[in-house]
């Protein structure tokens, strides 16, 4: 596999307004961290809950959060099983409704999927009837854009991913943590603006969930994206994120926000040092692990 930053560069993932690409390359992200104040926030979630109707009573699974992302910013949600952390990604999605509070997303309410959010799930979700490409070419249909306009994006991101060999196999020849390397590929053809990605890299072997950690936070710094991150991986997030937010158990309520300083760009060193380790056991503490 190529050299991360090469491959980010040539899959030319800058977002598509002039001005924020500008902002991009002169700094106004600087190492892909949050833009001006001046800007509309990437994300806005305001007094947001859920509430589930069982047979059992009414099920409150997450309950008047709020928090807010800002352009190019990198945040993760860490909380227990159960918590509610990707019932609330499914909200942000649209593909949720909420029982009260708003979401926004540079400032547009959310109600319904959007053409500015791509989305990883925990599982890949393949369509089994259709080859590694044509999976990947999913969104750029439903938006009805034209494939050959995005299939040497598609290849770019399949080399990305290490699957540049597997373009024309069915999901039911790959193993799992293939599976979800195309949905990775798969959220990122259409360039979105927003990424959300539900414990992405959750079926992956060690080895490749840690180059893929590199990887992601390579084309995050270069396009300036803003990603809301779920992973159950302490370490994982300190080392992906500007911030994390700790939910509690359910009903989900954010009760901690950890703010990650540790230098851009981070690499397998940044693994080893003290204030990385720190942050980490700061936040084991904050579970009583």
């Amino acid at each position: 596999m190529k050299a991360v930053g090469a491959t980010a560069g040539k899959l030319k993932l800058a977002i598509s307004n002039d001005d924020v690409r500008s902002a991009v390359t002169s700094g106004a992200f600087p190492g892909g961290e949050a833009g001006s104040a001046a800007q509309k926030p990437a994300l806005s979630v305001d007094g947001v809950s859920v509430i589930y109707k069982t047979a059992r009573g009414s099920h409150t699974a997450v309950d008047n959060v709020s928090m807010k992302m800002e352009p190019g910013e990198f945040v993760s949600i860490l909380g227990p099983s159960g918590c509610g952390k990707s019932t609330l990604l499914g909200v942000v999605a649209g593909l949720l409704p909420a029982s009260g509070g708003n979401i926004s997303v540079f400032g547009e309410a959310v109600s319904g999927p959007r053409k500015d959010i791509g989305v990883v799930f925990h599982q890949a979700t393949l369509l089994p009837w259709l080859n590694v490409l044509d999976n990947i070419l999913i969104p750029v249909r439903a938006l009805r854009r034209k494939d050959r306009d995005y299939e040497k994006r598609a290849h770019e991101l399949l080399e990305l991913v290490g699957l540049t060999k597997f373009a024309k196999y069915f999901p039911n020849e790959l193993s799992g943590g293939m599976q979800q390397r195309v949905g990775i590929a798969r959220a990122l053809i259409h360039d979105p603006s927003l990424l959300l990605m539900d414990e992405p890299f959750a079926a992956l072997d060690a080895m490749t969930r840690e180059r893929m950690s590199l990887e992601l936070q390579d084309i995050w710094r270069a396009s300036g994206k803003s990603v809301l991150f779920i992973t159950h991986s302490i370490p994982e997030a300190v080392f992906l994120s500007s911030r994390v937010l700790i939910m509690s158990s359910s009903p989900g309520r954010f009760v901690k926000e950890v703010t990650i300083e540790l230098p851009r760009p981070r690499t397998t060193d940044t693994m080893s040092t003290g204030e990385y380790a720190a942050l980490c056991g700061g936040i084991r503490k904050m579970f009583d692990l």
